[in-house]
């Protein structure tokens, strides 16, 4: 989390704020508009610019930020009919009318609809603009009581590219990436993106590849560069939809079925995804129990696999006595690698050369997936972490576009209801009594061109109530901007998915919603999280049974898997909300053991039992929003370094600071050949010395990032399932536990075998 501004800080954001606004009253002023030195001398603050070019600057900022609020700023030929060809120069204004919120109205259901789709951003940037939009439409919802809610969508993203992927979408713009696909390949790809959607707890592009000249779907996690946005337009297809394009990405069955070894006691989340195994072909040894896993791929299986550490192993050969048509003919190959003998006596549960050829080619998976990891995190005692000043990226437009639409929205506000009290004005703003002062004051200097008492606002609050006047063109609702109706479109889109809730007025909710930002094929570029995860539940009848309790006031006890502690563990729980997030439902509630609100992931409930009437618990009905974002107190806090590939454990892991760093190359690589992060069996990718002048950024090759987790082996099991491209450098103790466990981990090699 960033840290909060400082009084200097909001002082300069202030009187950014006061600027802009200033330009926007005189931009809606005069019909025929103002040239850029009028405005220069009229607006205040531009006299703070020290030259022309930083004048020139600061002017280009002020229009994109009211044009990101919604006023379309114009720009029209000078009217002066005595100016020479090479006197004119461009006048500015915003045209009276043209922002103007369209004539729409919301029901009371489909405002209570609209107040939980802005909620569901855990994505700050998104979640900003939804809930602006939502500030937009406020004369636009109705006043009657909203109706309970009990369930609660939740989007979230973890993929640097995301943000400018979506503006690209929204403003029809080509953009350039690097791109390596699933077999390790790296290219440079140039696309006109055409939808961004999620599907299966990932998140993908679809667009136009320009070089290739044909339609492509890119996974947002595999793009390894900054996003290049460029200047080129397009025009989508009419019939494209982006739930169209990601409904056709059929989940294929399991392709294959492998036989897992895990320690007893132990593995429970790869127990949760796999059955027991009663082949006698790959019985287990004492101490472990046999499971089969039923996986699409071989890698697939080798990262589950992995994930466990030490409580899990694959068997190569089978149990010797149990041959089948492995053996037959003498041809099929032995553990040592050579021809059988004499074929053994064969069974019915015999396996096959098929099986045995999937055990091997998982454990050499498993192996290569372990020595990868093993040979990264060797390298990290050469990593030099030097923690700079953090700033997030955009931190500064995002805090004086907010304070400018704060101060509209309360303009806005305060002329439907004149005479509000102040501190509940305060309130319904999420300020303090102070801030809200601070506003008026801002309004209270800001007016016409000119700034003689008639032209300022009117703006008077001494006797605990406030009343404003003299800006009837800032109190019009304004329409809403493309991100910010994307924004809040899905977030729809997510509520949609979610069983149990009302798709009418949900859909309805959304055509009106595109009908204020004038951009009705605007939902065809989008495309929920999950809709499909949503509505086919893992276990129906379990989601009912937790929505019923819900509904009827009931208390359950939960067999609840805690995958960070690898234990199984008794609930008792008050159940009051179903969120709804990647592809994952959760049940939040009041738990009795933890005496705290807590949320449960439904596919790590084993079972599920009615027990007694719930109780009221204040905390939870004093909860505004339902989240599902990691503790805020985590006994583990490591600094973890990845490469490009890794990049998303940043953000999906709320990173609390992070720093480009430099690893050194791996014994027998020099710092050329090792200038890019390699993948498993695949050449290196290219890297930032090895690139032409013109092209997408590269984003860095190795980052440090410091990131809590709730245990030692949770900590360990990220670095194993993405081996080689997670590594931890710090605490000491977290370092020699991620060791220890990759070194139990590693199997002993088998006999003429790599």
């Amino acid at each position: 989390m960033a840290p909060s501004a400082g009084p200097s800080a909001r002082r300069s954001t202030t009187a950014s704020a006061e600027r802009l606004l200033n330009l926007l009253i005189a931009l809606l002023d005069r019909e025929s508009g103002y040239t850029r030195e009028q405005l220069r001398g009229i607006v205040p603050g531009y006299d703070r610019a020290g030259n022309q070019d930083a004048f020139e600057r600061m002017f280009e900022r002020d229009k994109a930020h009211l044009r990101s609020l919604g006023y379309p700023v114009e720009e029209i030929p000078d009217d002066d009919p005595w100016a020479s060809d090479a006197q004119l120069t461009p006048r500015y204004r915003v045209p009276r009318g043209s922002y103007r919120l369209p004539r729409v109205r919301f029901s009371a259901e489909e405002s209570a609809v609209l107040a939980v789709a802005a909620d569901a951003w855990n994505d700050a940037a998104q979640d900003r603009l939804a809930r602006r939009a939502l500030d937009k439409l406020e004369p636009a919802l109705s006043g009657e009581a909203a109706p309970g809610r009990d369930l609660q969508p939740t989007v979230a993203v973890a993929d640097p590219a995301f943000e400018p992927l979506l503006s690209a979408v929204l403003a029809h713009r080509t953009v350039r990436f690097d791109y390596v696909d699933r077999t390790g390949a790296f290219s440079q790809r140039t696309v006109q993106p055409w939808g961004v959607g999620s599907r299966y707890g990932a998140w993908y592009l679809a667009g136009w590849d320009t070089d290739r000249r044909a339609q492509r779907t890119f996974r947002l996690s595999r793009i390894i560069s900054e996003v290049e946005t460029t200047r080129e337009t397009f025009e989508p297809p009419r019939d494209f939809s982006m739930g169209g394009q990601l409904a056709r990405m059929v989940s294929q069955p399991p392709q294959l079925c492998v036989v897992v070894h895990v320690r007893q006691g132990a593995g429970q989340l790869l127990r949760r995804i796999a059955a027991p195994s009663d082949s006698p072909a790959w019985r287990a040894p004492e101490g472990y129990d046999a499971v089969q896993l039923a996986v699409h791929d071989t890698e697939s299986a080798a990262e589950h696999v992995c994930a466990a550490g030490p409580d899990a192993r694959v068997p190569r050969e089978p149990v010797p006595g149990i041959r089948g048509d492995a053996a037959q003919g003498g041809s099929a190959p032995t553990a040592e690698g050579g021809p059988s003998a004499e074929p053994d006596s064969t069974s019915d549960d015999a396996p096959t050369a098929e099986d045995i050829a999937t055990q091997n080619a998982v454990a050499d998976a498993v192996a290569r997936r372990l020595r990868d990891a093993r040979a990264f995190q060797a390298r990290m005692p050469g990593v030099d972490v030097r923690w700079g000043k953090q700033r997030r990226h955009g931190a500064a437009k995002a805090s004086t576009e907010q304070h400018l639409a704060r101060l509209l929205h309360i303009v806005r506000h305060v002329y439907a209801h004149q005479g509000a009290e102040l501190e509940e004005t305060a309130r319904h703003f999420g300020i303090t009594d102070a801030e809200l002062v601070n506003d008026l004051q801002t309004l209270f200097v800001c007016g016409r061109p000119g700034h003689m008492p008639d032209q300022l606002i009117d703006a008077s609050w001494d006797d605990g109530h406030i009343y404003l006047g003299n800006a009837q063109e800032l109190s019009e609702p304004v329409r809403l901007t493309v991100p910010e109706a994307s924004a809040l479109l899905m977030g729809l889109q997510t509520l949609q998915a979610v069983p149990g809730g009302d798709s009418r007025v949900v859909r309805s909710a959304m055509q009106k919603v595109a009908t204020a930002a004038d951009a009705l094929p605007l939902a065809d570029a989008l495309a929920a999280p999950d809709a499909d995860a949503a509505a086919e539940p893992r276990d129906s009848a379990l989601v009912t049974r937790l929505r019923d309790a819900i509904k009827n006031g009931r208390r359950v006890r939960l067999q609840y898997l805690v995958a960070s502690r690898d234990e199984v563990t008794e609930r008792h729980v008050d159940p009051v909300r179903m969120i709804f997030s990647d592809g994952q439902q959760y049940v939040r509630g009041w738990c009795l053991q933890a005496n705290a609100p807590r949320t449960f992931r439904t596919d790590r409930i084993v079972g599920c039992e009615d027990a007694g009437e719930a109780e009221v618990h204040p905390r939870m009905e004093s909860e505004v929003r339902s989240s599902i974002q990691p503790a805020k107190r985590r006994p583990v806090q490591a600094v973890v370094v990845t490469d490009r590939r890794g990049r998303w454990i940043v953000e999906h892991y709320h990173a609390k600071r992070f720093v480009e760093v430099s690893v050194p190359p791996a014994p027998g690589e020099t710092e050329e050949s090792d200038a890019a992060p390699r993948e498993s069996n695949s050449q290196p990718i290219p890297g930032s010395r090895a690139r032409a002048a013109r092209g997408p950024r590269p984003l860095p090759e190795y980052v440090a990032a410091e990131v809590d987790f709730p245990t030692l082996d949770a900590l360990s099991s990220l670095v194993t399932r993405h081996a080689g491209h997670v590594g931890v450098v710090s605490p000491p103790e977290a370092v020699a536990a991620v060791e220890q466990w990759l070194n139990s981990s590693c199997p002993e090699p088998t006999p003429g075998r790599p």
